[in-house]
């Protein structure tokens, strides 16, 4: 299974990369999320080429069910932010999650046919 990175191991990835102080990195990512927030707040949209695209969506009000009691709920409408990844992103992880090649199956024999069970004795009967 692939590794889940949290915010202190990004920074600290990005630090190595850039040659810079994991302080610095953290910085510059919070300006970064920092940005995309004020952003969406406004209703704009984000678009990084080859990363991808960060927006709000609209949902629309509906019905949903409690899974406990399968009675009806009511969700109101809202925003939410959203996230297309581009086609550069979706190549990498593509890439990363391609399956290997199987080499094919070899031919099983065919099983050998079982011979018929034996009759049990019939019981005696009691009387």
């Amino acid at each position: 299974m692939a590794e889940i990175l949290n915010r202190g191991e990004i920074v600290e990835s990005i630090a190595k990369a850039v040659d810079e102080p994991q302080t610095k990195v953290d910085k510059v990512l919070k300006a970064f999320e920092s940005a995309i927030a004020t952003q969406l707040e406004t209703g704009g949209e984000i678009r990084i080429a080859g990363f991808g695209t960060f927006k709000v969506t609209q949902r629309s009000a509906r019905t949903s069910r409690n899974p406990r009691t399968g009675e009806p709920v009511a969700v109101p409408a809202r925003t939410a932010p959203s996230f297309k990844a581009g086609k550069a992103l979706k190549d990498a992880a593509a890439a990363s999650s391609a399956p290997a090649k199987k080499a094919p199956a070899k031919a099983k024999a065919a099983p050998a046919a079982k011979a018929p069970a034996a009759k049990a004795p019939a019981k005696a009967k009691k009387k």
